[in-house]
C-alpha cells in the first residue's frame, strides 16, 4: 500500500504539475493494464545493477512492449532531487500505427501551459473533426478583470440536431438589462413566449404598476380580462366589477393587517366576440401593511425550530427584511393567439437589507460550521465595500431559443460592466477580501468550418498569492468534504514545503504525429511526498530517468547507498532487487554514462516565451490526444517502480 502511495504522488508531481498528465493518465488506463499483464520477470528484480565505489548504484529495469503500435511512441522522462526538475518529451508517429488514431483522437492543434506561484496562463489554437452534434455553432467571449477595470462579453450561438418532443416549433426570446449598486437594483426586459399549443379565445392583456411611499403601497391596472361561462355575471355591469375586485383586494389587505382603497376608473363589457371580454382600468391604495409584514415575519422566525432566536433578535431580522422599499415595480403581459409577450421594469431599493437579513438567519441555525459562518461573514464585508466604494454593475442580455421536431438553435449574448471598480478593489483589500481581485483576461473563439469545430484560446491570471490561494481552497474543500482524507491535506502540506518555482507544459498534434513536453521545478523537491523514496530496506532514491525507443521503455533508477562501500559482488546479491538473472556490474567493472536531465535545456524551457506562454485546462477530447504522447511515460514510470519496490 505505501508503494502506491509514493508512486501515485511522484506521478501526480510529475503529470498534475504539468495539468496535462492527469487526464492523460485517465486517457491510457486500458493501456496501462495491458502493461501489467506483460510483467514476466520478479518485480522486485531488475534486469542490470550498476554499483559505485561508495555504494551508490543505478538499477536498470528494461521492458518491452507487445502492442504493434509501440514502435511509434518515442520518448524520455526524468525526476531529480539534486536539481529539484521534472520533465518529459515524448512523440507519437501516427503514420506508423495500424489503426488511424489521428481520427480517432479528433483534434489537432497547438495549446500550451504556464505556472507559477503568482500567475497561471494559458492559450490553445484547436481544431477539432467532424463534430457531428452541432450543425452550426460560434462562440466569442472576453473578460477584463483588473485593479481598476471588469468588463465580461459574451455571444454564442448553435444549431443543434436533436429529436424534441415537439410538433410544432416553439420558440422562447429574453432580452433584459439590470443594473445594481450596494443597495439598489434596476431591472428592464422582455419575453416573448410562441407556442402553437398556446391558443387564447380572445385577445387578453394586463398591465400593472406598484409603487411605494412609507407606509403606502399604490397599484395602478389596465386590463383586458376574458371571461369564462361561470364568470360572466360577476363582471357583467360595472357595479359587479367594482364588487368583484372589492372582494378580490379586501382579502389582501384582511392578510397583511392593512386597509385598500379601490377606484374603478374605466369599464366596459364586450360580448360580441367568441367568448366576453372586460376592459378595466382601476387603481388601489394599501395601507398599513409595511408593520403588519414584519410582524408576521419576526413571529415566524421566533417560532421556527430550527433558528435560535428569541423576540429581540427575530424583530430585528424582521425590521431589516420589511425595509425592502419598492420604489417602482411594473409588468405587463399581452396574450395574442400562439404568443405571449411579457414586459417588466423594476426599481427596488436597500435590497441590500433584504440579504443581510438573509445571513443572519443563516447563521442562527444551529448546524452553521465555522467555515460558512466565514463565508456569511466575507459576503457581509462586500456589501460594505460595495457601498464604500459605490460599485455599479450593469449586465445586458439577449436569448433566443427555437425548438424544432429534429432541431434546436440557440443564440445568447451577454455583457457584464461596471463602474468603481478600482475604488471596490481598495475595500476589499482593507478588508482582507481578496480571492476576487487576481488579474484575469480571457479570450475565447470558437466556431463550425466545414463540420469542424475551431477553437483559440487565452487565458492570463495573475496575483502576488494565486498559488496559496489555490491551495487554500483546496484544503478548505477537504475540510468540508468527509470522503477525502487526511493524506491530500498532508500531500498539499509538503508540496508548500517543497517550495515550488514554475511549470510549463507544451502539446502539438497533426494529422501525422503528436508532441508532448513538461516540465516543472521545485526549490526543494525533497519535500513532495515520495520524493526521494524511502523503501522498506531504508534506501533512498534519488534520481529516475527513462528513455523509450523501439517499442521498450528502459528506465534508470538511481539509489543512494544500496550496499556499502567496496561491497563485493555477493552482498550486492543479498538486495532484493537483485534476482538470479541480475547482471551486477561492480566498480571499476563499467564505463558508462546513464541518462540525466539536461539542466540547461529543460530551465530554457520552462522559462522560454514567460511574457507569452500560457496554460490551457485542456478539455477531456484534447486530454487524451495528450495520453498518447504520454503513455510511455505513465507506463514507464508504474513498471520501474513496481519492480523496484
Amino acid at each position: 500500500m505505501m508503494r502506491k502511495k509514493q508512486i501515485g504522488a511522484l506521478v501526480l508531481s510529475l503529470f498534475l504539475v504539468a495539468s496535462l498528465g492527469a487526464t492523460a493518465i485517465a486517457a491510457t488506463q486500458s493501456t496501462g493494464a495491458s502493461t501489467q499483464e506483460e510483467f514476466d520477470a520478479d518485480p522486485d528484480e531488475a534486469d542490470e545493477v550498476y554499483v559505485s565505489e561508495n555504494g551508490d548504484a543505478v538499477l536498470v529495469y528494461e521492458e518491452a512492449s507487445n502492442d504493434s503500435d509501440a514502435e511509434a511512441v518515442s520518448g524520455t522522462f526524468g525526476i531529480e532531487t539534486q536539481t529539484g526538475l521534472m520533465h518529459a518529451l515524448y512523440g507519437a508517429d501516427f503514420t506508423e500505427m495500424d489503426e488511424n488514431v489521428s481520427e480517432e483522437l479528433g483534434v489537432v492543434g497547438d495549446a500550451s501551459f504556464r505556472m507559477s506561484p503568482e500567475s497561471v496562463t494559458s492559450a490553445a489554437d484547436l481544431t477539432f473533426r467532424d463534430v457531428d452534434a452541432y450543425d452550426e455553432f460560434s462562440a466569442d467571449v472576453d473578460l477584463e478583470q483588473s485593479r481598476t477595470t471588469y468588463s465580461a462579453n459574451a455571444d454564442l450561438a448553435m444549431v443543434i440536431n436533436e429529436s424534441n418532443v415537439v410538433e410544432e416549433e416553439e420558440s422562447v426570446e429574453i432580452s433584459a438589462q439590470t443594473k445594481t449598486t450596494a443597495t439598489t437594483l434596476t431591472s428592464s426586459g422582455t419575453m416573448t413566449v410562441e407556442e402553437e399549443t398556446l391558443i387564447a379565445s380572445d385577445d387578453t392583456a394586463i398591465d400593472m404598476t406598484l409603487t411605494q411611499s412609507d407606509d403606502q403601497y399604490d397599484l395602478s391596472v389596465s386590463e383586458t380580462r376574458a371571461l369564462s361561462e361561470y364568470e360572466q355575471n360577476n363582471w357583467a355591469t360595472e357595479e359587479d366589477a367594482r364588487a368583484a375586485l372589492d372582494r378580490q383586494f379586501q382579502s389582501v389587505a384582511m392578510n397583511f393587517g392593512g386597509e385598500y382603497d379601490l377606484t374603478l376608473e374605466s369599464y366596459s363589457y364586450d360580448d360580441s366576440g367568441e367568448s366576453p371580454t372586460v376592459d378595466l382600468e382601476y387603481s388601489v391604495t394599501f395601507t398599513g401593511i409595511s408593520d403588519q409584514v414584519s410582524d408576521m415575519i419576526a413571529m415566524q422566525l421566533q417560532n421556527d425550530p430550527e433558528l435560535d432566536l428569541d423576540e429581540t433578535e427575530a424583530r430585528a431580522i424582521a425590521d431589516r427584511l420589511a425595509e425592502l422599499q419598492i420604489e417602482e415595480l411594473q409588468f405587463s403581459v399581452e396574450t395574442d393567439g400562439s404568443a405571449v409577450v411579457m414586459d417588466w421594469d423594476a426599481e427596488i431599493h436597500n435590497y441590500d437589507q433584504v440579504v443581510l437579513g438573509v445571513i443572519e438567519i443563516a447563521e442562527s441555525l444551529d448546524d452553521v460550521d465555522d467555515e460558512l459562518a466565514d463565508q456569511f461573514d466575507e459576503a457581509r464585508q462586500m456589501i460594505e465595500a460595495q457601498k464604500e466604494a459605490d460599485l455599479v454593475q450593469t449586465t445586458e442580455y439577449d436569448l433566443s431559443m427555437t425548438q424544432a421536431p429534429n432541431e434546436t438553435s440557440v443564440q445568447f449574448s451577454s455583457s457584464v460592466d461596471t463602474e468603481n471598480w478600482g475604488d471596490y478593489v481598495d475595500e476589499l483589500e482593507e478588508r482582507d477580501v481578496e480571492q476576487f481581485i487576481a488579474e484575469t483576461t480571457l479570450s475565447f473563439e470558437a466556431e463550425t468550418v466545414d463540420g469542424d469545430v475551431t477553437v483559440e484560446y487565452d487565458y492570463a491570471a495573475e496575483d502576488d498569492a494565486l498559488l496559496e490561494r489555490i491551495l487554500d481552497e483546496y484544503e478548505r474543500m477537504a475540510e468540508e468534504d468527509p470522503m477525502i482524507g487526511d493524506e491530500f491535506t498532508e500531500a498539499i502540506e509538503n508540496f508548500r514545503a517543497a517550495e515550488f518555482e514554475t511549470a510549463r507544459a507544451t502539446m502539438s498534434i497533426t494529422e501525422e504525429e503528436a508532441e508532448f513536453e513538461t516540465a516543472a521545478a521545485f526549490g526543494n523537491m525533497t519535500e513532495l511526498e515520495g520524493v526521494p523514496f524511502e523503501t522498506e530496506d531504508g534506501l533512498t532514491v534519488t534520481a529516475v530517468h527513462g528513455e523509450t525507443e523501439n517499442a521498450t521503455t528502459t528506465m534508470y533508477v538511481t539509489v543512494e547507498g544500496f550496499v556499502g562501500e567496496d561491497a563485493d559482488e555477493a552482498e550486492v546479491r543479498e538486495q532484493r532487487q537483485v534476482g538470479e538473472d541480475t547482471t551486477v556490474h561492480q566498480p571499476g567493472e563499467w564505463d558508462r554514462e546513464f541518462p540525466s536531465i539536461n539542466e540547461d535545456e529543460v530551465r530554457s524551457f520552462l522559462e522560454e516565451g514567460e511574457d507569452d506562454d500560457s496554460l490551457l485546462p485542456i478539455s477531456t477530447t484534447a486530454a487524451a490526444a495528450a495520453g498518447i504522447a504520454g503513455v510511455a511515460v505513465i507506463g514507464g514510470l508504474f513498471v520501474a517502480y513496481r519492480r523496484f519496490y
